[in-house]
């Protein structure tokens, strides 16, 4: 869905998530923070310290809301080599196309040494950084 420029520039929106301000029971597939019933806790935790400016990232700088393809390492829409099946060790890229734009993502992976990677992520289109070591 085709997010209004309007709707973009407004600053308090870049702070939630499209579902507004849900935070997911699940997440990547494992309960998210079940000990915590609070829901104002439970609402920091997701959208201060996890998902800062999530729809930022994924809309106002990223194409979340776009059509695009993608060219890169197979499997291309992995993130890193940790994501794959089987694990696959050493760097990666994609390059996202939205019309005439090209946007890079590259990534890297070395079980407990290093997982990095910064660019538009192939599988959403929102741009982010993630740099874990060991």
């Amino acid at each position: 869905m085709l997010i209004p420029w309007t709707t973009k520039i407004n600053p308090i929106w870049w702070l939630h998530g499209p579902d507004g301000w849900t935070v997911p029971d699940i997440n990547n597939g494992v309960p998210y923070l079940p000990d915590v019933k609070n829901i104002w806790l439970r609402r920091f935790y997701w959208f201060v310290c996890r998902n800062p400016l999530m729809n930022f990232v994924g809309f106002v700088v990223g194409v979340e809301d776009r059509n695009y393809t993608v060219t890169g390492t197979e499997p291309v829409l992995r993130t890193t080599g940790r994501d794959c099946t089987p694990v696959q060790e050493g760097w990666r890229w994609a390059v996202l196309r939205v019309g005439w734009l090209r946007l890079p993502f590259v990534s890297y992976y070395k079980k407990g040494v290093l997982e990095f990677y910064f660019g538009w992520r192939p599988a959403s289109g929102g741009l982010g950084f993630k740099l874990v070591r060991g």
